[in-house]
């Protein structure tokens, strides 16, 4: 799947994200699901993200999943597409798209992580589609270029 190197965050394709991590928020059981993009930044989250620190642990996971790719490399893999990490009480399954976003699910250990897995594996199509259309969109037409912006009316306020 070719890929543009743009990003066009639509309104429909945010809603439509955001459909289907809270999908699968509720089908998992998990306590919350971030798209990620390759950057660190977070795209779209569902779930109980107000308990979070949503921004850095996008960030943080980011940096720890390009760390396992250095590591596939050294064992000779071209990437390691998952990775889990099981805390005392919650843990985080991490699975890369085929657009490179990543998508993390944060879950409490009293669900299976075969469960989020199986469940993570049927929504990565999806959101992968999801993702391969807003990266084909065009941006609409800019409402102005700064060089056709109306000059700022500062001294009128003086």
């Amino acid at each position: 799947m070719a890929i543009s190197k743009h990003l066009v965050l639509t309104e429909d394709g945010i809603r439509a994200l955001n459909n289907s991590l809270g999908n699968l928020v509720l089908d998992s059981g998990a306590r919350a699901a971030l798209l990620i993009d390759k950057s660190g930044q977070m795209i779209a989250a569902q779930g109980e993200t107000s308990h979070y620190d949503t921004m850095s642990i996008s960030a943080l996971v980011t940096g720890s999943f390009n760390s396992t790719k250095a590591i596939a490399t050294l064992l000779g893999e071209a990437e390691f597409t998952k990775m889990f990490q099981q805390g005392s009480t919650h843990s985080i399954y991490v699975a890369a798209l085929r657009s490179q976003e990543i998508l993390a699910v944060i879950f409490p250990n009293q669900i299976p992580v075969g469960r989020i897995k199986y469940k993570v594996e049927q929504s990565l199509d999806t959101v992968d589609q999801q993702m391969h259309a807003m990266y084909q969109q065009t941006p609409a037409s800019s409402p102005m270029r700064p060089a056709q912006a109306p000059a700022p009316k500062i001294n009128d306020l003086f």
